[in-house]
Order: C-alpha cells, then sequence, then structure tokens
C-alpha cells in the first residue's frame, strides 16, 4: 500500500541548551546541528524507513538547504517528484534542553508558497495512494483541499493536528483519523486534559466534529485510542528521552505504516509508541528516526 505524505519541509537549526530559555533570557547553548526536518518531511522519512512507499508532495526552495533536504528524503527512499523548488527553503529554530524538553520557532519559507495549484499538479499522487498524511505547517486552505480530495477518492486521510489551531468544522469532517498530542486536543477542544478521564472525553468532543477515531500522545503516559464505542490505552515503553523533537512525527507515521500492513489499529498504535520510543533516545529529528529492522531488533 501507498502512503503519500503532504505537508512541510524544513531545515532544522538545533542549539543544544542546559535549559529552555525564559521570557527576556539569554543563554548559550553548549552545541548546535543543522538537521533535515519538518512535520511532513519528518513523517515521509519514518514511514519510508519502516518500510513502506512513500511519495512526499511539497516545496522546499531553490537553494542549498533544498539540495541537502531533497537529497536526505531520497536517501530514505521517499519519492520527491511531488517537492518543487521556489523561494526559500523553510526553517525551524529548536531549542532542545538537557533533559529532552523543546521549543521551536518556525520560518515557514516555501512551505507558505504550497498551493492548491500545487496539489492538482500531483493530483496523480492522491489518487493511486491509500493513505494520505497531514498536518498544519503549510497553509490551511491547502490542507483542506487535500483532505476533502482524499475523501471523495476514498483514502484514508490521518491529520496531525500541529502546530495546533482552530480547525474549520469542513476539515475536521473530511479527516477519518487525528493524532493530537494532550496539548494539541486541549487547544482545539478547549476543555481539560489533566487525566486519563479528561482525556478521554476531549477526544470524543473531537470525534463530534467528524473524525473516527483519535488517537492522543501523551508522552511517557503513553496514548489513548478512542473512536465512537471503545477507549484503548496503549502504554508507553520506559526510555530516558535525549530529544522529543520528532517523537509526535514518528508516532503518526508508524501508525499509518502498522495501518497500511493490516495491524489492527491498537496493534499500528503500539507499533507507533515502540517507533516513538525510540526515537526520543537520539537527537535530532530524521537522525533519529529508526529502520523497520533496529525497531524488530529492539527489545524492551
Amino acid at each position: 500500500m501507498k502512503i503519500v505524505v503532504v505537508g512541510s519541509i524544513n531545515m532544522d537549526l538545533v542549539t543544544h541548551v542546559h535549559h529552555l530559555p525564559k521570557a527576556g533570557e539569554t543563554i548559550s547553548s553548549h552545541s548546535f546541528q543543522l538537521i533535515p526536518g519538518g512535520k511532513g518531511a519528518n513523517q515521509a522519512v519514518a514511514a519510508a524507513r519502516l518500510g513502506a512507499h512513500v511519495s512526499m508532495v511539497g516545496m522546499v526552495g531553490a537553494d542549498e538547504n533544498g539540495s541537502i533536504l531533497l537529497s536526505g528524503m531520497s536517501d530514505s527512499k521517499v519519492h520527491v517528484e511531488g517537492v518543487s523548488r521556489v523561494g526559500t527553503t523553510g526553517m525551524a529554530f529548536i531549542n532542545v534542553s538537557d533533559d529532552g524538553e523543546n521549543n521551536i520557532v518556525l520560518v515557514p519559507g516555501s512551505n507558505a508558497l504550497v498551493s492548491v495549484e500545487h496539489m492538482e499538479q500531483n493530483i496523480a499522487l492522491l489518487e493511486q495512494s491509500d493513505v494520505i498524511l497531514l498536518q498544519l505547517e503549510i497553509p490551511l486552505a491547502v490542507v483542506l483541499h487535500v483532505a476533502k480530495r482524499a475523501t471523495e477518492m476514498g483514502k484514508l486521510v490521518i491529520l496531525n493536528p500541529a502546530p495546533a489551531c482552530e480547525l474549520p468544522g469542513e476539515l475536521l469532517s473530511a479527516v477519518h483519523t487525528v493524532t493530537p498530542n494532550e496539548t494539541e486536543l486541549e487547544i482545539l477542544t478547549g476543555m481539560p486534559v489533566t487525566t486519563l478521564e479528561e482525556v478521554q472525553a476531549a477526544a470524543r468532543k473531537l470525534l463530534e466534529s467528524g473524525p473516527k477515531r483519535a488517537i492522543v500522545t501523551m508522552g511517557e503516559k503513553g496514548a489513548l485510542l478512542v473512536t465512537a464505542d471503545k477507549a484503548a490505552h496503549i502504554p508507553a515503553y520506559p526510555v530516558e528521552p535525549v530529544d522529543t523533537t520528532a517523537a509526535g512525527d514518528s508516532f503518526t507515521a508508524a501508525f499509518a505504516v502498522g495501518i497500511t500492513k493490516g495491524m489492527s489499529e491498537e496493534e499500528a498504535a503500539s507499533f507507533a509508541s515502540k517507533v516513538a520510543a525510540l526515537v526520543v533516545t537520539k537527537k535530532g529529528a530524521q537522525p533519529s528516526l529508526p529502520t523497520i529492522e533496529e525497531v524488530e531488533a529492539h527489545s524492551f
């Protein structure tokens, strides 16, 4: 089965710091890296390394960063014929603390130029796919257009609603599966998410907008898979986190891969939890993404 990822492609500028800076605080980093990233590209590379047939649709700049990003995706066996080059490549400024937490500032660059016209030029990729992965680092109008077109074609549409914002009902009604973390779920629903019961209630509220399935990622507390008739807690695998940057991206991608391989939704979520656990034990977004062989060989 084929997966198409429509979304952002960034160069991550990563500073490693002892603690995340507070408002108005200036601190020094103890190391710096340029790392391929972007939520769309992260999900594409994650799925490809897990053995899926993956195509990426998006934009990078006509600059050195764009060339590096295209080469990196190709090296991971992501098909990049749906990626155009225009403007300046998007960037993400990421601070990573010694305890593995992070904050991120996005500079959209070429990602802001992704258009409905660009999607229509690559409509054959959507038609040939089985699963479409979407995020929110490209214009919302484009995400909505793709979700609607993909639903009309009978494709499985998975939305990772990050960065979180208020979403139109017509988008959520065109999405089959939504994969927010706790913070994103709170923003989407306006409901508290302090306890597992509150997370479940907020997830059910989100399902009222149209999705058939919500999978809420909760870090070391695992994930909660919620449908109209059940809620299943997916335990987290015990690890010492080093960098959580691509955890959510890898979870969403791995869940999609599991579904395309014929796993049940709970099996796919557990597989995704294992992949995400491996990811947070390494630094960087795409460099931390494991191959299927690494996942299968690792036991906790």
